[in-house]
């Protein structure tokens, strides 16, 4: 199962959308043909979701950090009883 460079760019290719419409029919014939081209889209797709998935959580963590110092530290206490008065208004 081993993946040349050039099918590899294809692969990506195709997963991006940035092919040709014509090399998409191609490309989607080959995985009706090719088992195994077929299974490394596959794995190359839930790759890219598992790296999706993965960058999601570190964005989260780290407006979470960025909330804790803006909403506990003490010197964004101005800063934090601003927005919590903005708020509170709503």
């Amino acid at each position: 199962m081993k993946t040349s460079w050039n099918e590899t760019q294809q692969i990506e290719a195709f997963i991006s959308g940035t092919t040709s419409p014509s090399d998409a029919i191609l490309f989607e014939a080959k995985l009706i043909l090719d088992d195994e081209l077929a299974e490394k889209v596959r794995w190359q797709k839930k790759a890219y979701q598992v790296v999706k998935q993965y960058s999601r959580q570190k964005l989260r963590e780290e407006i979470e950090t960025v909330h804790q110092q803006l909403f506990t530290g003490h010197q964004h206490l101005t800063f934090s009883q601003k927005i919590k008065q903005l708020f509170s208004k709503l």
